[in-house]
């Protein structure tokens, strides 16, 4: 019998494919973001920005949310709002990217409907974490 060493690994597998939307207006940012957790079983969509979030949640019904702060149209704050007004939404995890310069406070985010945040630059790891960890 071959026997494998047990060793922890950082990949979280979802028991269902649960689903993603993920929302930034940097094309690299989304893809990376979507490489990640496509990689860790997640289903996920994009969106550009606030608008296209409103318009793709409806009909697509994540499981969650990732939101980049700063986007043109709609940003993350407002579009966070705007979900959370939507009954459907009312429980569903958001979370927030946002820029280590930021001056956006913990409490601003939580007020505007965000259940978590992140900074960027994110590393595979602390999202998978997080998205596991909100799941």
């Amino acid at each position: 019998m071959d026997v494998q060493p047990v060793t922890p690994t950082t990949q979280i597998k979802p028991a269902a494919a649960a689903r993603i939307l993920i929302a930034d207006d940097d094309p690299s940012s989304r893809e990376l973001l979507r490489s990640i957790l496509e990689s860790s079983g997640y289903e996920v969509v994009e969106a550009e920005d606030g608008v296209q979030v409103m318009e793709i949640a409806p009909d697509f019904a994540p499981d969650l949310v990732i939101l980049d702060i700063q986007m043109p149209k709609m940003d993350g704050l407002q579009a966070a709002k705007a979900l959370r007004n939507i009954s459907t939404f009312e429980k569903t995890p958001i979370v927030a990217l946002t820029a280590a310069s930021s001056r956006l406070l913990p409490a601003d985010m939580s007020q505007s409907g965000f259940t978590s945040y992140l900074v960027k630059p994110i590393g595979p790891a602390k999202l998978r974490q997080c998205v596991s960890d909100l799941l």
